[in-house]
């Protein structure tokens, strides 16, 4: 069977596995005993393997060894659902399942648990990504709809309503119960801008080689927009990293 990755369905555990086949053949039966030994020999070594891992934080592991006790390929897909949503999915579980699967193959683990065990590791590291992919998108999108209610004319004054608006709607959506985070908005803008200073760079040349006045007109235009643009982004950015 294909293993967890890239959207598929999860195989079985291990331990469904032998719950599966314990009817059929009996080579399929002497299959399933030795599949369930080295199951548990697999998950003795994982707990004993990851305390003696300094840089792997136990909590991680645990969660890992929790997943890999599930009763079907399914329930390991429910329970990485239920991880995402509640923000127990971390790259940090990621690697810990990483570090089991090497861990694992290192120690001559029967094949066919190092696969599973891999596949635990691809399904966890295809959920966040897919995590990651969702909260740039929701972030773009909420950067975008702040910089509708104010401009950098705004910031330069004392007192302004529309700054006072965009920092109110800025808190509500922290605070709301799947909204845009504060670090996933700073995270994002402080990697939009150092793609802005390319973009700029590339401007500024095309100012250096312009043939008309109003070529040179409408770059230098466009150059004033986005040093508008800039000053939002940062004031957004300043105020998700809490500066």
């Amino acid at each position: 069977p294909r293993g967890w990755g890239g959207g598929e369905t999860p195989r079985a555990t291990p331990r469904a596995t032998t719950r599966a086949t314990t009817t059929t053949t009996p080579r399929a039966t002497t299959t399933t005993t030795r599949r369930s030994r080295t199951t548990r020999a697999a998950r003795a070594t994982t707990r004993r393997r990851a305390t003696s891992i300094e840089d792997v934080p136990p909590e991680d592991v645990a969660i890992v060894v929790e997943l890999l006790d599930s009763e079907s390929g399914e329930e390991v897909t429910e329970k990485v659902d239920a991880m995402a949503k509640g923000g127990l999915l971390t790259a940090g579980v990621v690697e810990a399942a990483r570090v089991i699967v090497e861990a694992n193959r290192q120690s001559g683990q029967d094949p066919d648990v190092v696969a599973l065990l891999e596949d635990v590791y691809k399904t966890l590291d295809v959920r966040l990504r897919e995590m990651a992919a969702t909260q740039v998108k929701d972030a773009l999108t909420f950067a975008q709809e702040l910089m509708k209610y104010f401009t950098a004319e705004d910031l330069e004054r004392d007192e302004s309503v529309a700054v006072t608006k965009v920092q109110l709607m800025m808190r509500e959506e922290f605070e709301r119960p799947g909204g845009v985070s504060r670090e996933a908005l700073a995270k994002y803008l402080d990697e939009v801008l150092p793609v802005m200073d390319q973009q700029d760079e590339r401007i500024q040349s095309g100012l250096e080689t312009a043939t008309t006045p109003e070529q040179q007109a409408q770059i230098v235009q466009m150059m004033m927009q986005r040093t508008k643009e800039r000053m939002q982004i940062e004031f957004i950015r300043d105020c998700a990293a809490g500066i």
